[in-house]
């Protein structure tokens, strides 16, 4: 069992000798448990402590006013990386947020997918093809399945069946040309602060992959179809058929694998919720729009 706490101390005596000598209040944030993270808080003074983070990732992003400044950076005694920001106060968008600041999310979202220097920073994959990455994301997807069937056989023949056909749609997936994509695009990952500033925020999922992936999710989750036009335009895609097909087969394989933890996370896997939480996916699987809908 991870240890969210683990570096409790170490992280003190790091601000201690680095920022200031005062006393340092350490609290958890109240959402997100991907990484071992802190808000600290000394007087007047606040920051965003996450261990474990791809720094560059952070400074690149931060280099380009696309997320939150990057303070400073360390190693601690095992190795784990410590990274400080501002602690920006704000909110994570609404429905109504997305629809407000189509134009600036969309333009950010161009700017990540397609500046160099971000994809620089980023692993180099085998296949820039859109069908080798997919295959790869669907090989990961599976094996992480396969930890948790045992424990869901009232929908274990179901995943296992639409997976197969999952596969199917890949294999006939044409072209390439890879991209800086987020991967986790939901809106807790999105931060609007009070001045109206908008940041992309936890970028640990990072990778160099098929744009189908970011666009699917954030179309299909918070834009109704008589935006995604407007939007891909900006974000610099075409709204054809193709991309379409692959925007539905990648944002299918994303809503099962966020039901699943995640590798070195805090996540659980909490079997009663978890028919629940494949609502989404059996909604984009069948060519349904997001259930909730379209507003707040």
């Amino acid at each position: 069992m991870l240890n969210r706490h683990q570096h409790r101390q170490e992280v003190l005596t790091f601000l201690q000798n680095r920022v200031s000598a005062h006393h340092w209040e350490l609290t958890l944030p109240s959402s997100g448990r991907g990484h071992e993270t802190y808000i600290a808080q000394a007087n007047a003074d606040t920051y965003f402590i996450k261990l474990g983070a791809q720094v560059s990732y952070y400074q690149v992003l931060a280099s380009l006013d696309l997320s939150p400044a990057v303070l400073m950076t360390n190693y601690l005694a095992d190795g784990v990386s410590i990274l400080v920001q501002p602690f920006i106060k704000g909110k994570h968008p609404s429905w109504r947020d997305f629809h407000q600041y189509l134009e600036k999310i969309a333009a950010i979202i161009n700017k990540v997918h397609h500046n160099p220097t971000i994809k620089k920073v980023l692993p180099v994959v085998p296949s820039e093809q859109y069908k080798d990455v997919g295959m790869a994301k669907l090989t990961c997807l599976r094996q992480k399945w396969v930890q948790y069937r045992s424990q869901m056989p009232e929908v274990a023949d179901y995943v296992d069946a639409t997976l197969a056909q999952l596969e199917q749609e890949v294999a006939r997936f044409e072209g390439g040309g890879l991209i800086a994509s987020h991967n986790d695009i939901c809106n807790a990952n999105w931060l609007i602060s009070n001045e109206g500033k908008i940041y992309l925020v936890d970028l640990e999922a990072m990778a160099r992959d098929d744009p189908a992936h970011d666009m699917g999710s954030l179309l299909w989750w918070y834009y109704p179809p008589e935006l995604r036009q407007k939007f891909l335009q900006i974000a610099g895609y075409q709204y054809d058929e193709a991309f379409k097909k692959r925007m539905q087969v990648r944002m299918a394989m994303h809503c099962l694998d966020i039901t699943l933890p995640r590798i070195q996370s805090f996540d659980s896997f909490e079997a009663n919720k978890f028919l629940a939480w494949l609502t989404d996916y059996r909604a984009v699987i069948e060519g349904r729009e997001n259930p909730r809908g379209y507003d707040d």
